[in-house]
């Protein structure tokens, strides 16, 4: 990658080499021009057909489109719109904020994710980040010079909630690279990729440590609507003490299938929000304008559908978690939520064989393990949120291949 600038050489993770023997922008690569029988299922995200959006979606936008809606919005977006996400995240999260000016409107969580690694962090700051995590977070700390440290995450043995082991970070771990004083704790929660949801002792930790050691955190809480099995959601920003130093990443794109409107939320005290305006005032301008004036009706007018949505996806998770612990060749630990399972390959195959196989002999696409840190290694990852008769038939032919993929010598 000569002649590229630095950040961008930086942004390949050229150190996965030692792991999967190539970086990582060439493994994916790789994967993407891999050859797969026609009518591929891409398991790495949901079917949007079988699960669409809430069907006020495309009238509320079509009706923003001609003529409702503002072509140009503030580049934190509509004010009204604002008003009305910064009350439903309030009233029905319990996410604290004053109004609008801690809310801004973003092309995706994505984009929320970059806006606010751009606001918070420079060359040479240490984050950590937890092991397993969201694929993109450490390529784009990686690109903006960060020094990534990884927490390890911990699943006791003794069951709690419901009967299942509850996760946790290494809160030892956690304190000694406090210690370090880093710049900023990113985390998924629902944990994406696992599906783990963190008890209470894991977010009080992280608030009285980011306290102590005066760091911000990034919450990424896309998936925070999606729980399963009546689990108790604990969410960061309304610790006492934590809304001043907490970024609070939100969306419709998952849950409510909204993903093609592109858009994202961020709630965050009101001069970083400023701070991450002006990053997107050079980059996107702003979130599509006419699809913003969706967020006016998301949270306050969907809680029928979530419910909805999570009984058929807590179904299609319990009939994935059975199927996979029934064979010898992979393992999962049921999610607490998210769309995804992230089982663990028995055979000793590498990450990357299994995903070039299973796209060439099974037809379905999934994420390598290796996409999410060292501890994703031996893994993949699943979404489940799939047509019930294609995927119960796909999980078969998944099963099937991994039983035929050797280790490597």
């Amino acid at each position: 990658m000569s002649g590229l600038p630095e950040a961008i050489n930086r942004l390949a993770m050229p150190e996965l080499a030692d792991q999967i023997g190539v970086s990582l922008r060439d493994a994916e690569r790789e994967l993407e021009n891999a050859p797969g029988p026609d009518g591929l299922l891409d398991a790495t995200y949901a079917d949007t057909h079988r699960f669409p959006p809430p069907e006020w979606a495309l009238p509320t936008f079509s009706a923003a489109a001609g003529g409702d809606g503002m072509t140009y919005t503030p580049y934190r977006g509509d004010r009204g719109v604002r008003e009305s996400v910064a009350h439903n995240v309030s009233t029905a999260l319990g996410i604290p904020t004053t109004g609008a000016a801690e809310v801004i409107l973003t092309p995706g969580t994505q984009g929320a994710l970059f806006t606010a690694l751009a606001s918070l962090i420079s060359p040479g700051d240490l984050v950590l980040l937890p092991d397993p995590d969201y694929l993109s977070t450490e390529r784009m700390l990686r690109y903006f010079g960060a020094r990534v440290l990884r927490i390890p995450m911990l699943w006791p043995q003794s069951p709690a909630g419901h009967g299942r082991p509850r996760p946790a970070l290494d809160l030892q771990a956690l304190e000694d690279a406090a210690k370090q004083r880093p710049r900023l704790l990113v985390f998924s929660h629902p944990n994406n990729p696992t599906g783990a949801i963190y008890g209470a002792d894991t977010i009080d930790a992280i608030s009285e440590l980011a306290q102590r050691y005066d760091f911000h955190v990034i919450a990424d809480e896309l998936y925070s609507r999606l729980v399963y099995d009546g689990e108790e959601f604990f969410h960061l920003a309304a610790k006492d003490g934590m809304a001043q130093r907490t970024v609070t990443l939100l969306g419709p794109s998952k849950t409510e299938s909204l993903s093609g409107y592109r858009l994202g939320v961020a709630v965050a005290p009101a001069k970083l929000v400023e701070a991450m305006e002006d990053v997107q005032s050079c980059t996107a301008l702003r979130a599509p304008s006419y699809a913003q004036h969706l967020l006016g009706r998301w949270i306050g007018d969907d809680g029928e559908f979530v419910g909805q949505r999570i009984k058929e996806y807590e179904a299609l998770r319990n009939t994935t978690v059975a199927k996979i612990n029934a064979s010898s060749v992979m393992r999962v630990r049921p999610s607490f939520g998210t769309a995804y399972v992230f089982p663990e390959v028995l055979t000793g195959a590498c990450d990357q064989d299994v995903a070039l196989t299973l796209k060439k002999d099974a037809g379905v696409v999934v994420n390598p393990g290796y996409q999410f840190g060292p501890a994703g290694s031996g893994h993949m990852r699943l979404c489940f949120a799939q047509d019930e008769a294609v995927w119960d038939a796909a999980l078969d032919r998944i099963l099937d291949v991994v039983a035929r993929v050797a280790p490597r010598p």
